[in-house]
């Protein structure tokens, strides 16, 4: 059925509304993407984005059963795959103010390779980043992930390293757990061993330092280089895949802003997105080239007791140490980032 919709699209003259789009294949390109990290507020962007009379953004559910995001936009390799890929969409051929978008929250860290493939396709592309402070992102990250049960263990792509130090870590607490000491973390009538998310951010910084040379800022003779981590060490493989290396924005942006040209990207706080929505909106609606949102839309002012750093503190949740050293870190990164963006302070 995809593969009849597709060619029956592809047999019809199809006219793309906006600088940012055009046909491919009887169906329009999306006119921008949502990029950015796990809890920064993509889900929320989209959904804002989705009551905009212009807009068509799915949710990410629209494309499963469908072909890969990524395999979808290798159009040398396989073209029709596109053209399946893009009936997720609305069909906004011919119409004199629809566009349509992606959201794709967790490609900030996609390849080199991956970015020049949507740059092939759509050059005109604009690009969405939703950014929060690293720390305060990385804590609710790993806070969530504990309040789901889920095993810090075996998830972010099973990092040798990682495993390694939180099972030794948690053999520890179950020690202290067997001598009468609840450790840190411990909880329930029984005093069960479990992580904290200081304790999990803390393995996180240990296990990543050896893999990026120079921190990966980009600040000194670090500053051209494109290398994720490095491969050769049997301890680095899938650091990428941990929430501090996706906090390591500045990293990621320069495989961006080697391909897409500066003004096709809009950096978004996540404390704007918010606490300040209707302003932020305003922002993106003038870099899509979209009439404004209307008077009146609807925005929910988000709470004002979301994780920040100096709430950690006031709460114990992180200690003044281990602040420091994750900021120590984090330093070069946002440093590189301002450079990158016209000496922006973003947190």
């Amino acid at each position: 059925m995809l593969a009849a919709s597709a060619a029956a699209r592809a047999a019809v003259e199809c006219r793309c509304h906006g600088a940012y789009t055009h046909a491919y294949r009887g169906s329009c390109l999306p006119s921008f993407m949502v990029i950015g990290s796990q809890k920064a507020a993509t889900s929320k962007l989209r959904w804002y984005l989705s009551r905009h009379p212009s807009i068509d953004i799915p949710k990410e559910e629209a494309f499963h059963g469908g072909p890969h995001a990524v395999a979808a936009w290798d159009t040398k390799e396989n073209p029709t795959l596109l053209s399946s890929y893009l009936e997720a969409f609305e069909d906004v051929c011919n119409s004199t103010e629809r566009i349509t978008g992606l959201k794709m929250p967790d490609y900030i860290v996609m390849s080199a390779k991956t970015i020049e493939l949507f740059h092939i396709v759509n050059p005109q592309l604009r690009i969405i980043v939703t950014l929060r402070e690293p720390i305060a992102r990385m804590y609710s990250y790993f806070s969530m992930q504990l309040r789901f049960g889920w095993s810090p263990i075996n998830h972010m792509g099973k990092n040798p390293c990682m495993q390694r130090s939180l099972r030794a870590l948690l053999k520890a607490k179950e020690a202290q757990v067997a001598a009468g000491v609840p450790p840190a973390g411990a909880q329930g009538p029984n005093r069960t061993a479990v992580f904290t998310s200081e304790e999990i951010m803390m393995t996180n910084l240990l296990c990543v330092r050896p893999c990026y040379a120079g921190n990966a800022s980009g600040l000194g003779a670090a500053a051209q280089t494109m290398t994720w981590h490095d491969e050769s060490k049997s301890e680095c493989r899938n650091i990428y895949f941990t929430p501090l290396v996706h906090s390591m924005y500045a990293l990621h942006l320069r495989r961006w802003l080697a391909t897409f040209a500066r003004n096709s990207l809009l950096l978004v706080r996540f404390d704007d997105l918010v606490l300040r929505p209707l302003e932020t909106l305003k922002r993106i609606g003038a870099f899509l080239g979209l009439p404004p949102f209307v008077v009146g839309f609807k925005v929910e002012i988000g709470r004002e007791n979301y994780t920040t750093i100096s709430r950690l503190l006031q709460s114990g949740a992180v200690t003044e140490t281990s602040l420091r050293r994750l900021q120590a870190f984090f330093a070069p990164h946002d440093a590189a980032l301002s450079a990158m963006f016209g000496g922006s302070t973003f947190w």
